[in-house]
């Protein structure tokens, strides 16, 4: 029992730092922030929900989908599953990689989305050794 206090206590304090955090590479304390609320609404009646649960509720549902769709597309590649963005990339970019690529390519908008994601991703930001073997 003392643990859990313990373990709310600290949450508690540290969940004005987690939704300072940015969009691209959230910490395990902004996940836990923000996915708290996948139990809390399943329980409850969704329309009593405030706009910042509801906003953490579809952060979470998000980042969980593409995490899981990006496991099921590196298992469907493989080594070839890779894509190199700067480190000053931002999800905007991501975003736009994808709706740029969709649009060079209609044939994508009837194909698994991980996959699309990663053609996508791979055609904007390219790794060195895939842009040196699509070069020859």
């Amino acid at each position: 029992m003392m643990r859990t206090l313990l373990c709310c206590c600290a949450v508690a304090a540290a969940l004005g730092q987690a939704h300072a955090a940015g969009d691209g590479d959230p910490t395990g304390l902004d996940l836990l922030y923000r996915c708290h609320t996948i139990e809390q609404l399943a329980r409850e009646d969704t329309s009593a929900a405030d706009a910042e649960a509801m906003r953490n509720h579809g952060y979470c549902l998000g980042y969980l989908v593409g995490y899981v769709s990006g496991f099921a597309a590196r298992d469907a590649e493989g080594e070839a599953g890779r894509f190199c963005p700067p480190v000053e990339a931002r999800i905007s970019d991501f975003a736009a990689a994808v709706r740029d690529w969709l649009t060079a390519n209609p044939a994508g908008l009837e194909s698994m989305g991980a996959l699309v994601t990663l053609r996508a991703l791979q055609w904007k930001f390219p790794c060195p050794e895939q842009a040196r073997r699509g070069s020859q």
